[in-house]
């Protein structure tokens, strides 16, 4: 059996939860206060997500994305937040935190498209190289990983890539500073796109959630390593958006 809390203390100690950002709502946001055999650990904290831990019996839900954001102010019979309390479960959420950690979403990006990590010295994201090839090539190999991905600037050739995961909008200074040729995250701002093509900088977009949908992996060994008597189950869900 194990507590929110006993997750909570883990997860402060591995990516503290003050060093999310000010508009971030990370932390333990729904507490039942009961024990669970059981943890569904999944990126958003959906009616699809709720089901699942009430069928499979798990009173504690992790997500990478926080239950509880933009200033809720009240709550019906049906919402998500209101069948998680009427069910009995708990809920925690590591987001901007774990963005900053060193084994955190941009990490597992870089460790999935086999990349090796050069600098990891910035706010959000890092820096990696890759073999050189083309935009378009590495989009390829971005749309095998993590499902879907767009590029800008297909003919040019990199080595040198900026990863930041789920929306990397307003990092373009970063990015042009860092010498990288090719700019890798979820989402990107079309008049973002257009400043970094002025610098020669290709984008790469894969959308925000199959760009996240791997530190639910993370989060749920991490988990697994520190508490072994734990059931601990992945609900991944389809991607928002489809291809048509």
């Amino acid at each position: 059996m194990i507590t929110a809390s006993q997750i909570y203390d883990l997860f402060n100690k591995e990516f503290p939860f003050d060093t999310q950002e000010s508009w971030d709502n990370s932390g333990l946001l729904i507490y039942s206060g009961k024990a669970s055999e059981k943890v569904l650990v999944c990126l958003d904290v959906t009616p699809q997500a709720v089901e699942k831990a009430v069928e499979t019996g798990a009173g504690i839900i992790v997500s990478h994305h926080p239950v509880i954001f933009g200033g809720l102010t009240e709550v019906y019979a049906g919402d998500v937040v209101y069948q998680l309390i009427k069910n009995d479960i708990s809920v925690i959420s590591a987001h901007t935190n774990f963005d900053r950690y060193r084994y955190g979403t941009c990490y597992a990006m870089a460790d999935r498209l086999n990349m090796e990590i050069t600098d990891t010295d910035f706010d959000f994201g890092l820096l990696a190289e890759c073999s050189e090839m083309s935009v378009q090539e590495l989009g390829w190999q971005c749309k095998s990983a993590f499902g879907a991905a767009t590029v800008t600037l297909p003919h040019k050739k990199v080595n040198t890539v900026f990863i930041c995961a789920g929306s990397g909008s307003g990092m373009k200074e970063e990015i042009i500073e860092s010498g990288a040729d090719c700019f890798i995250t979820g989402e990107c701002k079309y008049h973002d796109m257009l400043d970094l093509a002025a610098e020669d900088i290709a984008v790469i977009t894969t959308g925000h959630d199959n760009s996240e949908k791997i530190s639910v992996d993370t989060l749920a060994q991490l988990i697994k390593d520190n508490f072994e008597d734990t059931d601990v189950q992945v609900y991944i869900e389809d991607s928002l958006t489809h291809n048509i």
